[in-house]
């Protein structure tokens, strides 16, 4: 698979946008832009600054989907989407497809799967927990090349590799039976990522309860005749970005970003987590440096241009 273009700008600075999708390249978040009619690139999301207003109602466009045999494994779609949705209807059902193929496989034979999920599933994998900030925490799976990304695309704050798999078939079932066993979620809600960057868990209190789990975890394995031949392991990881000062002091930005109008420069990004700073603002009418979900943004059509941006109702509790 090549690997797309970054290009340092969008390729408009007025006039009509979209955002597609944001996601994770060597180690950079980037976003998907695209003028409508014109086909998507990827730019690098920190220092991405939008003046922008959104229509009532918003104008949607279809994000696309992933198509992992074209190119960079994204495909433009110029299809309405479905009302209050994200993709049209082609779309929604190639992505689902694939992702029931790829999550579904080990409850299935091989020979009804398609090949290059098969040749996916064959590599080795790792069992991992992932914590989030309002401590949250998720069982999760990912091959070896591709477990720090993944974590840092999922906005995890701490992490902890508790197995090696021989496969991906045999490390879902692992991951099933810790979320049958312990409880634990394969999952956790953006809405609970971005509450926790506002008001985080204490880091040591979050890793002392990451440590507890990966104990019951290893105990689970140890025990279960269905393990799966699973080794464990228990490596470490943090967000690169923890220890930097720009994830401190952080407030929920108080609006809707997909309604009315905003200048915004993104300043961090943890998974689709933004910090958000306000361009023109001198920090004389309360906070300039938010927390929001970027997602709130894919597939709203922006109008880009010298918009005065609406005020912002920020609550007296948090000047």
């Amino acid at each position: 698979m090549t690997s797309p273009a970054v290009h340092p700008k969008p390729g408009t600075t007025n006039g009509p946008l979209v955002m597609l999708s944001s996601g994770w390249t060597d180690g950079c978040c980037v976003a998907r832009l695209r003028a409508p009619g014109r086909p998507s690139s990827l730019v690098p999301m920190v220092g991405l600054e939008l003046r922008y207003r959104v229509a009532e109602p918003p104008i949607r466009h279809c994000v696309g989907h992933h198509a992992p045999s074209r190119g960079d494994g994204y495909r433009d779609c110029d299809n309405p989407p479905q009302p209050t949705e994200r993709t049209c209807v082609s779309c929604a059902v190639a992505d689902a497809t694939f992702a029931a193929s790829l999550h579904h496989a080990h409850t299935r034979d091989r020979d009804q799967l398609d090949r290059d999920v098969v040749e996916h599933l064959e590599q080795a994998n790792n069992l991992y927990l992932a914590a989030f900030r309002d401590g949250s925490i998720k069982v999760g799976t990912s091959t070896g090349r591709r477990r720090d990304t993944r974590l840092t695309e999922q906005g995890a704050w701490q992490a902890v590799s508790v197995a090696e798999v021989p496969d991906g078939f045999a490390v879902r079932r692992l991951e099933d039976l810790v979320t049958d066993k312990l409880g634990l979620p394969q999952s956790v809600a953006v809405k609970r990522k971005v509450a926790g960057m506002a008001s985080p868990m204490a880091e040591a209190a979050l890793t002392e309860r990451l440590d507890r789990l990966v104990d019951e975890v290893h105990s689970l394995i140890s025990l279960s005749p269905d393990a799966d031949g699973a080794t464990t392991t228990r490596t470490y990881w943090s967000f690169p970005e923890a220890d930097s000062p720009g994830w401190d002091g952080l407030v929920p930005y108080p609006s809707r970003l997909d309604v009315g109008a905003h200048h915004v420069r993104v300043a961090a990004v943890c998974g689709r987590v933004a910090v958000l700073v306000r361009p023109d603002g001198d920090g004389s009418d309360g906070p300039d440096r938010f927390v929001a979900d970027i997602g709130r943004l894919y597939g709203i059509e922006l109008d880009l241009g010298d918009h005065t941006p609406d005020a912002l109702a920020i609550q007296d509790s948090l000047f």
